[in-house]
C-alpha cells in the first residue's frame, strides 16, 4: 500500500513537471524522493506505455499528457444569453466523470466568468475551451470585447491597468452593482489552483504552490477582449464552501468580510513604497471590510510616511478594521511595529 502511494506520488510530480515545462527533471525527482533515476525513467515509460504522456518531436519539450477531454465551442454573446444553459449544454457533459466537489468548482467558476462576459464584455462572441487530463482540469474563456483593464479604469477613473489589478484583487468592485456583488473573480481565482487574466498589455497569475498562494505579473500582448484561464487539479480537495468561508472574518457573518491583498501590486517597476498616496491607493475601499490580511511577501523595504498612513492614520479613522501584515520581512515589520507603537499596540497582530 505504502509503494502504491509513493508511485502515485512521483507519477503525480513528473505530471506536474511535465504540464509545466513539457520534459522531466530526473534528477530533481529522484532526490526529492530518495530514488534512482532509472526508477523515475522506469515510471515515465510506464506512463508512455499506457498512453498517459505522449512524446512529441521537440527536443526541448518532449513530452505532453494526453487529454482525455478537448472541446472547443463559439457561442454568441447577448442578453439574452445565459452562462448556465451554456454550461448545462457544453461543458457540464464534458466533466461528468469528475469528482463532485471539482465539478461544483467548474460550475462555479465558469459561470461567473461567463457571466461577466455577457454584462460586462461588449463583445458579441466568445470562445471556449475545455481540456480534461490526467492531472487536470482547464476551462478557458475569450472574448473579444473592450477588456476588463479599460473598463475598470474608465469606470473607476483609474491611471494604470495595474491599478485596475490592484482593486480588482480586493474584492467587492464592480461596475454594476444593482447586479453584481463584485465577489466572482475574487473567489473564482482562490477556488482554483491556477487562475490566469489577460488583457490588453497585462497577465495576472494567481497560482498554488504548496500551501502557498503566488502571483506573478506580466506586462505581454495577449490581444484585445479577455482572456481567463481557470485549472483546478482533479484531485482536489477544496469545495466552494470552504473558500467562501475562509473570507467570513466572524462565525456570525454571512457576508464577505475579509479580504487578503497583496502589497506588491501597488508597487510599479522602479517604485518603492514610500509615500502616503502609494498607501491610499492600498487602503482604498477596504472599509467595506472587517478584517484585511496585508500581505508583504516580495516587499524589501517600506518608508515611514507609507507605513504611518496605514498602521496609524487608517487605524484611527477605522478602530473597527482589524489589519493583519503577513510575511514580513525583518526590516519591514519593524517599520509596521514602530508605526503600530505610536497607538499602544505593543506587537503585531497574528
Amino acid at each position: 500500500m505504502l509503494m502504491k502511494r509513493r508511485t502515485q506520488e512521483i507519477r503525480r510530480v513528473i505530471l506536474e513537471q511535465v504540464d509545466d515545462v513539457g520534459k522531466v527533471k530526473t534528477n530533481e525527482i529522484a532526490k526529492t524522493f530518495g530514488v534512482t533515476r532509472q526508477a523515475i525513467f522506469k515510471n515515465v515509460k510506464e506512463l508512455v506505455a499506457s498512453r498517459v504522456l505522449l512524446k512529441t518531436d521537440l527536443p526541448a519539450h518532449p513530452y505532453r499528457i494526453k487529454p482525455l477531454q478537448d472541446a472547443f465551442v463559439k457561442v454568441p454573446v447577448s442578453p439574452e444569453v445565459e452562462e448556465n444553459k451554456i454550461w448545462n449544454e457544453s461543458i457540464a457533459p464534458l466533466l461528468k466523470d469528475l469528482k463532485s466537489n471539482v465539478r461544483e468548482i467548474c460550475h462555479y467558476g465558469f459561470t461567473e466568468m461567463f457571466n461577466n462576459v455577457i454584462d460586462h464584455s461588449a463583445s458579441q462572441s466568445a470562445d471556449i475551451w475545455v481540456t480534461v487530463d490526467a492531472l487536470v482540469v482547464r476551462i478557458s474563456i475569450q472574448d473579444h470585447g473592450i477588456g476588463i483593464w479599460r473598463k475598470l479604469q474608465d469606470a473607476f477613473q483609474l491611471d494604470d491597468p495595474r491599478h485596475a489589478l490592484l482593486e480588482l484583487t480586493k474584492g467587492k468592485l464592480t461596475t454594476d452593482p444593482q447586479r453584481h456583488t463584485g465577489e466572482g473573480i475574487f473567489f473564482t481565482s482562490r477556488m482554483f489552483d491556477k487562475f490566469i487574466l489577460a488583457s490588453d498589455k497585462l497577465t495576472f497569475c494567481r497560482f498554488q504552490e504548496g500551501d502557498e498562494w503566488l502571483f506573478d505579473v506580466k506586462e505581454d500582448n495577449p490581444g484585445p477582449g479577455t482572456r481567463v484561464s481557470l485549472v483546478l487539479h482533479l484531485d482536489s480537495e477544496k469545495t466552494p464552501r470552504e473558500v467562501f468561508d475562509k473570507f467570513t472574518a466572524d462565525l456570525d457573518d454571512f457576508g464577505f468580510t475579509r479580504t487578503q491583498l497583496s502589497v506588491q501590486l501597488a508597487k510599479y517597476e522602479g517604485d518603492h513604497l514610500v509615500s502616503r498616496s502609494q498607501a491610499k491607493r492600498i487602503l482604498h475601499r477596504l472599509d467595506k471590510f472587517k478584517e484585511v490580511y496585508l500581505d508583504f511577501r516580495d516587499v524589501t523595504d517600506i518608508g515611514q510616511a507609507f507605513t504611518d498612513e496605514i498602521f496609524r492614520v487608517f487605524k484611527n479613522d477605522h478602530p473597527d478594521i482589524r489589519l493583519i501584515p503577513v510575511n514580513t520581512r525583518p526590516e519591514v515589520a519593524r517599520m509596521i511595529q514602530r508605526a503600530m507603537a505610536q497607538e499602544g499596540q505593543a506587537e503585531l497582530p497574528i
